[in-house]
């Protein structure tokens, strides 16, 4: 390599520059990338073209100049400009101004900025041939999608691309030893950056963007660089096609290239501003260019794939997973509506009187505690109903517990049907049963206390060797605009005591609850 390079080193605190477009260095690393004299470099003539890019209006010209002080990059120009990728007119160009006018000032800018980096075969460590085959593919992917979907960028982003790892050897420069064997291959590109992130505290783009930066690049291709690696998404076209670019490159590069392409078509379904069709177009493209362009930068070219069977592998695999994901998810489903089932009916169970089938005395007392508070929050009407059946102790001593359970159940039947669809009715213990009444006045709770007066006066609850069984109840209410009360509880106590004053007066009634029961 020539002699007049420009190490990041040369400078002091080049790496430590501060640009509001990208996130700062972990500081242990940037004082290693700071004190390390083996960072990738630029010839001179190299730094001087990028300087010139810079420029609000870069002139050809200038750029002859500058190239033409390097023999080596000079010749690499020419190659370039007569090669068949760029030559189309079949005339040579000999000077170093007819191959940059040639080439343009994107694709000499990418040359120069690649001509100083190590070749293939340059590292026992790092797979060199496989990271430029990575970034010329990367590079034409993201040219080829930008001038379908920011064609003022193409140029621009085949350069970015071209060099978005270049942190990796920034990291094999400063730390070989542990980058090489902490490191996963190269080929897997998301496990690679997790382990650069857990060894140092960043990955390759962040330190590439800040390595390009000190070489002099443009701040937004830097920034660029920095992004290179994040999630596809719509919205941003620059962005999403050197992040295309990177997945199309690891797919193309893959053992198994159609089941990276068929997960890669399965990220792009998500998107609006991408097709198919233009996959197709930018893999047809790659097949014809990759050849060349191997040549130009003088590496082994990537393997040669057939673009339309590759897509339709990726499409059937695509599908069959399609299919078995949606079995799993019906499966899922079916497993998720048992467990729902298995829920509601253990809740039930666990809410429910499992002689009557009514709500149990715990849920009665949570649900009274919370119309409770919402009817002195909301300022509204509430009623609360306490209802004993008549004699039930001599019932169980004439007829047995079980003729005793039967009548339970068929009054908690004759109640569930007689209350209104808000009210909860419940078994509060024994022959006890509370109806909560929201939203609901003294004089409407009575309407419902004089129902069920006249059920049990009308049906018997059983039959007695063939003669009906008629069960009288007393009937306690108390309703908010009986009392101010302060708590639940004293509601519950005033139905209570409304309800034992009937039965002190000779049972079978309904009595409300007034201020002077206090006493």
């Amino acid at each position: 390599m020539p002699s007049d390079r420009m190490s990041t080193a040369d400078s002091d605190g080049a790496i430590g520059l501060t640009t509001p477009e990208l996130s700062p260095l972990p500081d242990t690393l940037r004082l290693r990338l700071g004190d390390c004299r083996t960072l990738p470099s630029l010839p001179a003539a190299a730094a001087r073209v990028i300087g010139l890019a810079r420029a609000p209006e870069p002139r050809l010209d200038d750029f002859a100049t500058a190239i033409q002080q390097d023999p080596a990059l000079t010749l690499r120009l020419l190659s370039m400009a007569n090669s068949a990728y760029f030559s189309r007119s079949g005339n040579r160009v000999v000077t170093c101004h007819d191959a940059v006018s040639r080439l343009g000032l994107d694709a000499t800018l990418a040359a120069a900025m690649s001509f100083g980096l190590p070749r293939p075969g340059a590292s026992d460590i790092l797979e060199y041939d496989y990271l430029w085959q990575r970034s010329i593919i990367a590079a034409l992917a993201a040219q080829q999608l930008a001038e379908q979907l920011c064609p003022e960028e193409a140029g621009q982003l085949f350069t970015t691309a071209l060099i978005q790892d270049i942190g990796i050897l920034a990291f094999e420069a400063v730390d070989a030893e542990r980058y090489s064997q902490q490191v996963p291959s190269l080929r897997n590109h998301d496990k690679l950056r997790e382990t650069e992130h857990r060894l140092y505290g960043c990955d390759h783009s962040l330190v590439g963007a800040w390595l390009a930066l000190s070489w002099g690049v443009p701040a937004a291709m830097a920034e660029s660089i920095a992004e290179s690696h994040g999630p596809l998404e719509d919205g941003n076209p620059k962005r999403l096609c050197l992040r295309l670019s990177c997945r199309i490159a690891d797919g193309w590069l893959a053992h198994a290239p159609a089941a990276a392409f068929s997960d890669l078509l399965h990220q792009l379904a998500m998107l609006e501003s991408l097709d198919i069709a233009m996959l197709v177009s930018v893999l047809e493209d790659l097949q014809q260019r990759l050849p060349t362009l191997a040549k130009l930068f003088e590496i082994t070219c990537p393997p040669d794939i057939n673009s339309t069977t590759l897509l339709a592998e990726a499409k059937e695999l695509l599908f069959e997973q399609n299919l078995l994901l949606n079995q799993r998810l019906a499966e899922q489903r079916h497993e998720l509506e048992s467990l729902l089932a298995r829920h509601d009916a253990l809740d039930e169970q666990h809410r429910m009187d499992h002689l009557t089938r009514l709500a149990n005395r715990p849920w009665l007392e949570k649900l009274l505690v919370q119309h409770f508070d919402n009817a002195q929050i909301g300022n509204r009407p509430l009623s609360v109903m306490f209802i004993d059946l008549d004699h039930f102790k001599r019932i169980n001593d004439l007829y047995g517990h079980r003729f005793g359970d039967e009548v339970l159940i068929r009054f908690a039947a004759a109640l569930e049907n007689m209350v209104r669809e808000d009210d909860i009715a419940g078994r509060y213990g024994g022959e006890e049963f509370l109806v909560i009444m929201p939203n609901t006045r003294r004089d409407q709770a009575s309407r419902l206390g004089a129902r069920i007066r006249h059920y049990l006066a009308s049906q018997p609850l059983a039959q007695t060797a063939g003669d009906p069984l008629h069960v009288t109840a007393s009937i306690g209410i108390a309703s908010l605009e009986d009392a101010d009360f302060d708590t639940v509880s004293a509601m519950v106590d005033a139905a209570d005591k409304a309800m034992y004053g009937v039965k002190h007066d000779g049972r079978d009634g309904v009595a409300h609850y007034e201020e002077s029961d206090r006493n």
